[in-house]
């Protein structure tokens, strides 16, 4: 009797700890999608300030930061775990029901923020907000159909 009492004791406190360390994963997923899109918003956003004309224009600087939105648009995805619905998160449970437009919605940012670096080297201020506006359309149509409000 005591052996079956310690091999449930010792299966128990297996499980347990494989749960935690499920759940920290989970939680590490999470915060590494949070911590890319938190960056790519701070470049993301001067060159929306650039493109509005409340920052001047410093052609340099706006392909500095449309390399580092390019850089980060790469970033998040593998954050997108199973399991990493739940917890502190604005991603809705349809990312993982319709994963093949997630992830379509995923390259097209990748593609646009590419096209962003590209039209940023031209230093022409209107086929940076064209590029801009194109890239802003695809964050504004995933956030529309994966992210809470």
């Amino acid at each position: 009797m005591k052996n079956i009492v310690g091999v449930a004791l010792v299966t128990l406190l297996i499980s347990t700890f494989s749960m935690a360390q499920e759940d920290r994963k989970i939680e590490q997923a999470i915060k590494h999608r949070q911590a890319a899109f938190t960056l790519m918003a701070t470049y993301w956003s001067r060159i929306l300030q650039t493109v509005e004309g409340t920052r001047p224009y410093d052609p340099d600087a706006v392909i500095i930061d449309a390399r580092k939105v390019e850089y980060l648009s790469r970033l998040p995805w593998e954050g997108f775990v199973a399991g990493s619905e739940r917890g502190k998160t604005k991603a809705k449970d349809d990312i993982w029901l319709d994963e093949d437009q997630f992830k379509k919605l995923a390259k097209d940012l990748e593609n646009k923020t590419t096209q962003l670096v590209k039209a940023a080297e031209l230093k022409d201020p209107k086929k940076l907000k064209v590029a801009f506006e194109q890239a802003r359309d695809v964050c504004s149509a995933c956030h529309k159909e994966f992210r809470k409000k």
